[in-house]
């Protein structure tokens, strides 16, 4: 195994997803004709092994953007007269946008938690709920329903932003 040979074999996971620039590929192209070896290691499953730590990285990040959401939702309220939500939200929007670049996504993880925060937050308020009929809790939803809505429009403005900028 020649020193080429470990460099195409730490350049393989990227190689085999075209995340490389022409001229590695052609590098990579031109040693996988002439290395039986490192011809075997490109169709074996051991490179797709090495994508385990991105993937994981990745699921790391899910987790802080939809914990962010949380915190979000627990401390931004319009009940509480706290306009900074407009501007944090605003900016999560952003931020989510450009790390997922997917407007869904940033539609989901900006309203599924405050929806469910306002659910859990009011379930217990006696405003709304006090004999759990079904039109007190149609009013918890209707209301959970309408925060979650505001929260999303603003981080759906910053994710406006967001596609402005990448155009940009």
């Amino acid at each position: 195994m020649s020193h080429e040979c470990s460099i195409v074999e730490d350049l393989l996971p990227l190689y085999k997803t075209n995340g490389l620039q022409a001229d590695t590929t052609h590098f990579i192209d031109q040693h996988l004709a002439s290395c039986k070896h490192c011809q075997q290691l490109a169709a074996s499953k051991l490179s797709s092994n090495q994508n385990l730590s991105m993937k994981s990285t990745l699921t790391f990040f899910h987790l802080v953007f939809i914990v962010l959401s949380f915190m979000f939702a627990l401390n931004s309220s319009l009940l509480g007269n706290h306009k900074s939500f407009v501007a944090l939200y605003a900016l999560f929007g952003c931020l989510t946008y450009l790390f997922y670049k997917n407007i869904w996504i940033v539609f989901a993880i900006s309203s599924i938690p405050v929806f469910v925060w306002a659910i859990i937050n009011n379930f217990s308020n006696p405003l709304y709920i006090k004999n759990f009929s079904f039109i007190e809790m149609s009013s918890l939803i209707v209301g959970a329903s309408y925060i979650a809505l505001l929260h999303t429009i603003f981080a759906l403005l910053g994710s406006a932003f967001a596609i402005i900028l990448r155009r940009l």
